[in-house]
């Protein structure tokens, strides 16, 4: 990872920062032997499975495969970067880290600074506009009539109004503050005009109530507008920016997320006003997507904070649509998914203003899951009366219940489709089985041949071994080239050790992790840090595990060459066929006796 911070600061940091206070301050940890053991913060669990080794300061979560060092915890809990981290470390131990140096890293830190500034400027300019008794009177007015005009709830999100005139922000940000076109232009907050010169640019808001987009630590990284009139768009978004990507973020969630994790569930709606009337009411758990399809990253943000959620869209066809692409955003990262539908056409803004927040309260205790309320919501609109319309709904439910990887959760709603569609149930198990086998994306996946319960690995084996001592470490670099290793994540290991040992580095699986990139490898150290496994003879060990190896390679290039042998006289190339031979008698010179393949 680049950053301006040596190497050397960040192992101190690391020395002096305890995964055990550190985790001990974010959930309830009893020692259980040399470790420490607790419910995992990132999946919901009845029984502990979370374990911290401060021996070897990292952390593994044998349920859901969560693991790392102190950085990482940090990075998951709180969704910072890196850098963030260490710097917030650093603030605590009491380590003095260098200012940033002039380079690409410190130019984007800085832009990034400047960036966050004017929107902060522009908010401050769009608030004074709304409060204006002439120029925001137009905005007041809508407001008022959305009953949105609570002055404490505006100042809490910052709620703005951009002018109508054309160049309105471009000039207060330019003449005032003092900033150039070409930083407006890199915020998002003005346009450059279509087939105008250079420079010729232009208000991108004009005429909306202006929304903050705040990111979960409450940065300032874009806005929304909405016009009061007929205009079109009805809501306008900042583009994406350096602090902005699209469907990286959710709205609400800053000021949601310790309510989400209190409570273990967050109400997933669209809208900003839906956000804003649930929170008015005092219903905090509540995040918003914004018109936006809900997203992978944004069903990541959520997973870190809860494992239950509940989707809150409109009851037409697009808010239902909308809900069934959520669904299977959040069914992959493991949460489980319920959907509240409110009466036609509510929303929870309309719903809460009418009826009040207990009544909406009352309607989430009736919120079913996802998958009910769509067999459901299929059967009432089919025609379950003949075999064709039965089938109907089978063929509209069945591509659904395959996107669940869990068979017993699978099979529980097979038998509540056959209940309730009153179907003979091994004909749906068949036809079940019949989609997954044509659809392998989503299949379960088998079980990898090294996970096996009593299966030997000595790839995984050899990883174990270096770790336990350095000569062995240093002996297992000079007789296995990477390339011997089938295990592809234990191969980008292996990799990754013998690069540490080439820059005279401890092999250490906290120092391992910060130099991995992939969630898999993170958790595969982790797991390997926290349970050990023990060798009678290291040195004996070793040896077995490298011929091991070195056989099976050997082995698969004896069957590779057998082929190509076999294959050459089939086409009568006696030639060929004869150098092939002398190839596969010194390749099984090779092997010690008795291990001489047929």
């Amino acid at each position: 990872m680049k950053h301006y911070i040596p190497d050397h600061l960040i192992e101190e940091i690391r020395s002096r920062s305890d995964i055990l206070e550190v985790v001990s301050a974010n959930l309830i940890l009893k020692k259980s032997g040399q470790n420490y053991k607790g419910l995992c913060p990132f999946h919901s669990e009845k029984t502990p499975s979370f374990t911290v080794s401060p021996e070897k300061q990292i952390y593994h979560c044998f349920g859901c495969g969560a693991g790392g060092n102190v950085f990482k915890f940090i990075m998951e809990m709180e969704d910072l970067s890196f850098l963030d981290v260490v710097k917030k470390l650093a603030g605590k131990c009491g380590v003095e880290l260098p200012n940033p140096k002039s380079g690409k890293s410190s130019a984007r830190q800085n832009e990034r600074e400047m960036l966050l500034s004017i929107n902060e400027k522009a908010r401050a300019y769009f608030v004074r506009l709304l409060k204006d008794d002439e120029g925001g009177r137009a905005a007041k007015e809508y407001l008022k009539s959305r009953n949105f005009y609570d002055e404490n709830l505006l100042a809490e999100y910052g709620i703005g109004w951009a002018a109508p005139g054309w160049k309105d922000i471009l000039i207060h940000l330019q003449n005032k503050e003092k900033y150039s076109r070409t930083d407006l232009l890199r915020a998002g907050l003005i346009k450059q005009k279509e087939g105008a010169e250079e420079g010729n640019c232009y208000d991108r808001f004009r005429g909306r109530i202006m929304f903050p987009f705040k990111d979960i630590h409450g940065s300032l990284i874009a806005f929304a507008g909405r016009v009061i009139g007929d205009d079109e768009p009805k809501y306008l978004n900042s583009p994406e920016t350096p602090l902005y990507v699209k469907g990286k973020h959710l709205f609400g969630l800053d000021r949601a997320r310790e309510a989400i994790r209190k409570q273990n569930r967050v109400l997933i709606m669209e809208g900003y006003f839906d956000q804003m009337r649930a929170r008015q009411h005092g219903i905090r758990n509540t995040v918003a997507t914004c018109g936006t399809a809900l997203t992978p990253a944004q069903a990541t943000l959520l997973k870190n904070h809860t494992s239950r959620t509940t989707l809150i869209f409109d009851s037409d066809s697009a808010g239902q649509a909308a809900a069934e692409r959520g669904f299977g955003v959040l069914l992959e990262e493991g949460l489980s998914v319920e959907v509240l539908s409110l009466p036609k056409g509510h929303d929870p803004d309309s719903y809460i203003q009418q009826f009040g927040p207990e009544k909406f309260l009352e309607e989430l205790k009736n919120a079913r899951p996802f998958v009910e309320s769509y067999i459901i919501n299929t059967i009432e609109s089919g025609d379950i009366s003949t075999p064709a319309g039965k089938m109907e709904v089978v063929n509209i439910v069945l591509p659904l219940l395959t996107r669940i990887k869990n068979t017993v959760e699978r099979s529980e709603w097979v038998r509540v489709l056959t209940e309730r569609a009153e179907l003979d149930d091994q004909a749906i198990l068949a036809e079940l089985k019949n989609a997954i086998k044509q659809d392998r994306n989503v299949a379960r996946p088998p079980t990898k041949i090294d996970e096996r319960p009593g299966k030997q690995n000595p790839e995984l084996y050899i990883v174990h071994l270096m770790l336990a001592d350095k000569k062995l470490a240093l002996q297992v670099k000079d007789e296995l080239p990477t390339d011997k290793f089938e295990d592809s994540n234990l191969r980008q290991i292996i990799e990754l050790f013998y690069q540490l040992i080439d820059e005279g580095c401890e092999l250490r699986v906290d120092l391992a992790i910060d130099r991995v990139k992939e969630p898999a490898i993170k958790t595969l150290l982790s797991k390997i840090g926290i349970e050990p496994i023990p060798f009678d003879d290291q040195e004996r060990s070793t040896n077995d595990c490298i011929q091991a190896i070195n056989k099976r390679s050997l082995d698969l290039k004896i069957e590779e060459i057998k082929k190509q042998r076999n294959e050459a006289l089939i086409a009568g190339e006696s030639e060929r066929s004869q150098q092939l031979q002398d190839q596969l008698h010194e390749l099984r010179s090779t092997l010690m006796p008795g291990q001489i393949p047929a």
